[in-house]
């Protein structure tokens, strides 16, 4: 039997407030599912694994991306994230060839650069930071330069109106009332001047682009070229926002969560330090290096995918009835999945709460069902980037610590904000002392 919150505005209330506590709060439930009434919206949050799988891939035709995704569309556009059917298939079909093996090899070099820029910066003059912008600043800066091949600085026009389009979008996510577009609100206004600068240096772009015909290899030739085969150019700056958000605002904030709990757990930062310098040395990774030998820093940032799950929650919405074991789905009814609570819940994880990297060794993930685990999501709409965002956070964390130590400030605790995606609320506040100088020191004494 399915368990029913019989608390429509408490509910309501609380996934306003805290969503996370609502989630976990399910996992003390003995059903396997929960039904919830947020407004006049019917949802389920899928518990079981083998749910999840059901809709993500055995029945995925049966549903769609739910009223939630309705402020990503508005500003995504028609992208790969948000577009549904036979446009969706033709544009997966297309980007997929972006993020073959060949294509991560040569993004691996530019990720590696800029690291380094970043880290050269940091040993120049150490100081106090606040890494979550440092890393959303890291991962733009890749991000734009693997898309189209620029270096743009994120305090600049591209860079300030992908952020103002990034906040209302998830200020948006976060209520159920949402005025319509046309009402001229101070935050819709906004929306639309933010949406309308961002597509003229888009459209700028690709014209600079159309006009200088030399191919830079990247991802946006890929685009005008499907452009040259029938592909309308507005899907192309669909595709472009798309990948722009999405490649480095996730990325950046699993990057963030994971310096944070290596910074809690010394020994645990001491081992990842080892592996670097025992594969590595003093050369930059190459893509072998980031395949087969720096196991223990991929399972570390596994691990802290497990606890901060970027994309925290999402949901499907069923197209027709559908069950969920013994429980029935009514069409229309939002299934919610979420990531952070299932990567808590103690029939998948001994010990849920604890930090243990050697969760993701082969022998310990043998046993545990595929779909207890979906950082990137799951079926056919995985995440088409998942290699290049795992290949990146290796090279950022194995490059960083090479050569830096990030200690928290006294007294700093990190605050979840759970919006589209799981932010820390204030940043993460650190000091960055240069490695090798600390070293130095103490092997004098």
């Amino acid at each position: 039997m399915s368990a029913v919150r019989n608390r429509p505005i408490a509910d309501v209330l609380q996934l306003r407030a805290n969503p996370l506590s609502l989630f976990i709060e399910a996992l003390r439930e003995p059903a396997a599912m929960v039904r919830y009434q947020f407004g006049p919206y019917r949802a389920v949050l899928a518990k079981r694994a083998e749910h999840v799988e059901h809709v993500l891939v055995k029945n995925h035709d049966n549903y769609l991306k739910g009223q939630n995704y309705e402020p990503l569309k508005l500003t995504l556009g028609e992208g790969l994230v948000t577009s549904e059917g036979e446009l969706w298939k033709r544009q997966r079909k297309l980007l997929q060839p972006a993020f073959h093996h060949r294509s991560l090899s040569m993004f691996a070099d530019v990720m590696s650069r800029a690291t380094e820029a970043l880290v050269d910066e940091w040993e120049a003059e150490p100081t106090e930071t606040d890494l979550h912008r440092a890393m959303m600043q890291l991962t733009f800066r890749i991000v734009c330069q693997t898309l189209f091949s620029a270096d743009v600085q994120t305090d600049g026009d591209f860079g300030d109106a992908l952020h103002d389009l990034l906040d209302w979008t998830n200020r948006r996510s976060e209520t159920l009332i949402r005025p319509p577009l046309w009402m001229p609100t101070p935050g819709n206004v906004r929306f639309k001047r933010s949406r309308r600068r961002f597509d003229d240096l888009i459209y700028a772009l690709i014209r600079e682009r159309r006009e200088s015909g030399e191919p830079k290899g990247d991802l946006l030739d890929m685009l005008l070229a499907a452009c040259d085969d029938g592909m309308p150019e507005h899907l192309v700056r669909d595709e472009l926002i798309t990948l722009a958000l999405a490649g480095h605002e996730t990325t950046a904030n699993a990057l963030s969560w994971t310096f944070y709990l290596l910074s809690k757990h010394p020994d645990v930062a001491r081992r990842v330090v080892e592996e670097v310098d025992a594969v590595l040395g003093d050369r930059q990774p190459t893509l072998e290096d980031l395949k087969d030998g720096l196991d223990y820093t991929g399972r570390v940032i596994e691990e802290s995918m497990r606890l901060f799950p970027p994309v925290w929650g999402f949901e499907r919405q069923a197209i027709a009835e559908d069950r969920l074991g013994n429980e029935r789905v009514p069409p229309k009814t939002s299934v919610m999945i979420v990531p952070y609570s299932m990567h808590r819940d103690w029939r998948y994880w001994d010990n849920p709460e604890g930090f243990d990297p050697d969760r993701f060794l082969p022998e310990a993930k043998k046993d545990r069902p595929r779909f207890a685990y979906l950082p990137f999501g799951g079926g056919p709409r995985v995440c088409i980037g998942n290699a290049f965002a795992m290949m990146e956070a290796k090279i950022i964390v194995a490059l960083v610590l090479r050569r830096i130590r990030l200690e928290l400030e006294p007294g700093f605790v990190a605050e979840l904000e759970p919006s589209i995606t799981l932010r820390p609320k204030n940043g993460i506040r650190v000091r960055i002392d240069r490695r090798f100088a600390k070293q130095a020191a103490a092997s004098s004494r």
